[in-house]
């Protein structure tokens, strides 16, 4: 096996940086990139004609030998001829990892499965059918969600400890995984001072090369026990032969194995062998071991192969996909890194695959169900706005309307996300929108997450629609009974052009005439069913949604695959790029000092805070505590304000109106005022324990001063130590780019943190996998083009049709889109 092992290897890291070579390739767009040394073609040219020391098959280098022919006349090949030879080169790559698979693992696959099989049982069978099962364990995986055998092969591993990397005791470094093969030379195992509870086993082995010590913890009382401790003896007597598995520690009495894996090496075919091998790590409750639940999947692995299969064997090969019982075996118990890879990206594709098929069947629902609309133009309010605006649109903003323009002269309804960093222009793209609904005779509804900010909305609707004799009306939760009457009333007979509002334009009384755009503000904070019930209060009615939290293109693809996608990539000219720093808590009286010169001149400053009141759980600074103590110790000259969630909505408009009067000069608050306050005078923002934020919440916090044509500041305040250091913080320092930080917000806390805890319903590892899966993600939305374009009502593929419809086999999938 270890020379099988040897040459699964030397393949395996041939075929790698191949295949990462042509995953590059593939992302800029075939243009034959320059690596470090070489041209993407002549690096290709070279290694797929050097094969001499990899002994491969007959048909294997006769392909081979025929690509790289190809490759060096790549220059010569147009752009699709590239493409096609690129996927060639990939398909024939995973298909000799595949055939190197299928000859040296089959035998070790198949020692995964356990011999207590029974196979009278399947998927739907209930666990307590599996042997040795017991009814204490049967209500601990219960407990897990668990009641069947599909369950417990759907309950995937939360990470992976990768045991083979096999050394010599010499080499072993601090803080690295290795497992060691060695002797044990003393044994002694004893019952801690400091704790009752706790037994200790040390243990010294030693190899050719060096000794090392293992230690092992016990917790609870039938581990201090004298039979215990006789058994451990007997079992680790010296002379016998260990495999040690798992981290490597270094402390002042020199290097050691702290509780790893230990296996006593023996013949025994049936032993539970996993050192040098890669574990799996499963989410569990403390009194289910991850070991026993390992046990557990080898029983039942093998009903992996009775898992319907949603692609052919064409399209697997076509895909470079395995197949869905290779990937889930893979998953649980992976032979290999390669293996695991591969599996990952089939459950990956999985899920994009089925996302993208709802999305398009949505999209062709929807196209279907349309009425040819009236377009006669009665009025020119679009080019009448244009022309009034006091200032140039830039290119970017333009390009968006003409986007825009081009769908609404569509018999389709528009589905559009707009994305914009913080103060591109984003306004004055919904109004232009609104308008042309408005020359059809329809109506427009801008619907947004907060109060305030539907009042800013409002507010600068009707300073740019007031001289067009447009009529916006606002609508929220606290707007009087009286004027909400007179306002459903003169929505429902089409008195009211524009309506702006927040949640309340749900409500089943909000009835209108004729809507024919929905805009949503800050789309992210409402899910696709809020969506619907707004846009089906119209008939086909066009959707715009807008983001000022710039979403990477990756992502956006993944989880808004059924909208077109705008980008504002430029800001307004005349604006002053913001200049941000990181400090300190130690050196907030300098600060202070800062802020006092700037309100000097005339200019006014945010303090953000990330609480109201002080907690006991939390070491946070609050809202209430700091504005105490600026107002009265720091600030006693300026008008001090303070502004939170806590406030009722005619509290909240007072503080904002005397913040933009300038009769505030300094405005404590919390995120409130991430969105919806434009105050041009602001020029100086700090925020305290900056370190708890996400990048992209930061960047639109900061966001609230830059809007003049004046120098600004953000000083972002961390409490701590290695604040300076902060990898995140230090992302806003060198850049004010939205796009750029929420592709580092996302590299650095994940999809499921940028989102909001949770908010794609997508599973964990299909989300980590998503920035680095754009190829996968096209290939995804392309295979279910071809689906839906072969097979619209899905007659030939009943099993995905059943997957779609009836969701219970889909949770992910189902929970996203409603």
């Amino acid at each position: 096996m270890t020379n099988n092992q040897e040459y699964i290897n030397l393949i395996k890291d041939w075929i790698r940086p191949l295949q990462k070579s042509l995953t590059l390739e593939s992302e800029y767009k075939f243009s034959n990139l320059l690596g470090k040394k070489k041209f993407f073609n002549e690096y290709l040219y070279d290694s797929l004609s050097n094969l001499d020391n990899l002994e491969l098959t007959e048909e294997f280098i006769k392909l081979f030998s025929q690509f790289s022919t190809r490759y060096s006349k790549y220059n010569n090949l147009d752009i699709n001829q590239r493409k096609r030879l690129v996927i060639d080169t990939r398909k024939s790559l995973f298909k000799l990892g595949k055939f190197i698979d299928t000859k040296f693992y089959s035998e070790n696959t198949n020692s995964y499965y356990s011999k207590d099989i029974d196979s009278n049982l399947s998927l739907n069978s209930d666990i307590s059918l599996i042997k040795s099962i017991g009814k204490v364990n049967k209500k601990k995986l219960n407990e897990l969600g668990i009641f069947n055998i599909k369950d417990l092969i759907d309950y995937f591993p939360r990470t992976y400890l990768d045991y083979t990397n096999r050394v010599t005791i010499k080499n072993l470094k601090p803080d690295n995984l290795y497992t060691c093969i060695a002797t044990i030379k003393k044994f002694y195992i004893y019952k801690s001072q400091n704790n009752s509870n706790l037994s200790i086993m040390n243990i010294v082995i030693f190899d050719d090369t060096a000794s090392i010590k293992v230690t092992k913890f016990f917790l609870g009382k039938r581990f201090r026990s004298y039979s215990f401790f006789s058994s451990q003896k007997s079992l680790f007597m010296p002379g016998t032969k260990l495999a040690v598995s798992g981290k490597v520690k270094l402390s002042e009495y020199g290097k050691s194995f702290v509780d790893p894996q230990i296996e006593i090496l023996n013949n025994n075919n049936e032993s539970f062998n996993f050192t040098g091998k890669i574990m799996p790590l499963y989410s569990l409750s403390e009194s289910f071991s991850n070991i026993s639940f390992i046990k557990l999947i080898r029983k039942v692995i093998i009903y992996s192969k009775d898992y319907p299969e949603l692609f052919n064997k064409k399209q697997l090969n076509s895909l470079s996909l395995l197949s869905k019982s290779e990937s889930l075996i893979n998953i649980h118990l992976p032979p290999n890194q390669d293996a695991l890879v591969e599996s990952k990206k089939r459950l990956v594709f999985d899920e994009l695959f089925l996302l993208q098929m709802k999305f398009l069947l949505r999209k062709r629902k929807s196209n279907k169900n349309f009425t040819i609309r009236n377009s006669i133009r009665k009025k020119f309010l679009f080019q009448d706005f244009l022309d009034k605006l006091p200032f140039q649109l830039t290119k970017s903003q333009e390009k968006v309307i003409d986007e825009i323009k081009f769908d609404l002269s569509n018999s389709t309804p528009m589905s559009r996300l707009l994305q914009g960093d913080v103060g591109s222009g984003k306004t004055i793209i919904a109004i232009a929108s609104l308008l042309i609904a408005l020359e059809k005779d329809q109506q427009g509804a801008l619907m947004v997450p907060t109060e305030v900010l539907a009042s800013q909305h409002y507010k600068n609707l009707m300073k740019f629609l007031n001289p067009l004799f447009v009529s916006v009306e606002l609508l929220t939760g606290n707007t009087p009974q009286k004027k909400r009457k007179e306002i459903l009333l003169n929505l429902k007979n089409g008195m009211v052009n524009i309506i702006v509002g927040t949640h309340a334009l749900f409500e089943d009384k909000v009835i209108f005439n004729s809507l024919g755009m929905v805009v949503i503000d800050e789309q992210h904070r409402f899910g696709v069913t809020q969506r619907n019930r707004l846009l089906n209060k119209g008939n086909n009615t066009n959707l715009l949604s807008m983001t000022a939290t710039p979403i990477p293109r990756t992502l956006a693809l993944s989880l808004y695959g059924d909208l077109d996608i705008s980008q504002i990539t430029e800001l307004p000219p005349g604006r002053v790029p913001i200049t941000t720093k990181i400090i300190s808590e130690d050196n907030l009286l300098e600060l202070f000092k800062t802020v006092q010169i700037e309100i000097d001149k005339g200019k006014q400053a945010y303090v953000i805070l990330p609480l109201i009141e002080d907690s006991e759980k939390m070491n946070l600074s609050s809202a209430k505590k700091v504005f105490k103590y600026l107002s009265e110790e720091i600030f006693l000259k300026n008008n001090v304000g303070l502004l939170h969630g806590k406030l009722n909505s005619d509290e909240k408009n007072n503080v904002i109106n005397s913040f933009l009067k300038n009769e505030i000069n300094i405005l404590v608050s919390t995120t409130v005022i991430e969105v919806g306050i434009d105050v041009p005078n602001a020029s100086i923002m700090f925020i305290y324990n900056s370190e708890r934020f996400g990048l992209s919440q930061l960047h639109q916090l900061r966001g609230r001063v830059g809007r003049g044509t004046h120098k600004s500041f953000c000083y972002l305040v961390t409490s701590e130590n290695n604040g300076f250091e902060n990898k995140r913080l230090s992302v806003l320092e060198k850049s004010n780019d939205g796009f750029y930080i929420a592709e580092k917000d996302l590299e650095l806390r994940g999809p499921g943190q940028l989102l909001g805890y949770k908010q794609s319903g997508l599973p964990d590892f299909v989300l980590d996998n998503l920035p680095n899966n754009k190829v996968l993600i096209e290939m995804a939305r392309q295979e279910a083009q071809k689906v839906i374009n072969d097979d619209p009502d899905l007659k030939k593929n009943i099993l995905l049709k059943n997957l779609l419809i009836n969701n219970s086999d889909n949770k992910f999938i189902h929970d996203f889109l409603n």
